[in-house]
């Protein structure tokens, strides 16, 4: 597996402790995918630290929503390796990696916090990478017969990932159910791309 990525250093974040540093990054994942707005004060005090080691870590709150981002893309990376995607048949393989994705909805989000945040280059590359490796699964599949074959693989993962981010987006809003939202997500996807084959071998 690739290593994971690390935000871009800033000078205020150079002495604070990893583990310190993902404790607030963690406090801050779970608050702000509950309440978008809350302060950096509001942040310390649930990460059990101060103020002062919040701005230490991350000294602006775009340095926060950034290093947000930058652990977003590493769990979707994550989850997309524990599909495994090179086993077994290609409709097979995209019923895992929605299974792995769609339960990081809260984390995933913050990959929308803003243009600036994808001026890093690890986090264009990595996500370059993700597409990447969903194409050679869906070129796999019309090989095999078991996907459409007249329609681009490249067409075919931006379609699946917009339908991922609208379902994403539906469950944290509360519109989704979270429970069912992965079996109806498989069978809308599945029913667009699967040939006849692919939906018998399912």
């Amino acid at each position: 597996m690739a290593a994971r990525l690390t935000s871009v250093p800033t000078e205020g974040g150079s002495g604070t402790p990893e583990s310190t540093r993902e404790t607030v990054l963690r406090a801050a994942a779970t608050l702000l995918a509950a309440d978008s707005g809350a302060s950096l004060a509001e942040i310390a005090a649930a990460a059990g630290v101060g103020r002062t080691t919040v701005h230490r870590a991350f000294p602006t709150r775009s340095d926060l929503l950034t290093a947000l981002a930058v652990d977003a893309v590493d769990r979707l990376r994550e989850a997309i390796a524990s599909a495994r995607l090179d086993e077994g048949r290609a409709p097979e393989a995209l019923e895992r990696v929605v299974e792995s994705v769609l339960p990081l909805a809260d984390e995933l989000r913050f990959l929308e916090a803003g243009p600036e945040v994808w001026d890093l280059p690890e986090l264009r590359d990595a996500w370059w990478d993700i597409t990447a490796s969903l194409d050679a699964l869906v070129e796999r599949g019309q090989r095999e017969g078991t996907l459409r074959p007249d329609v681009p693989a490249e067409v075919v993962v931006e379609a699946f990932v917009g339908m991922l981010w609208g379902v994403w987006q539906g469950v944290h809003d509360g519109r989704v159910a979270r429970s069912t939202a992965s079996r109806h997500l498989i069978t809308l996807a599945l029913a667009a791309v699967s040939t006849s084959a692919g939906a018998a071998a399912r």
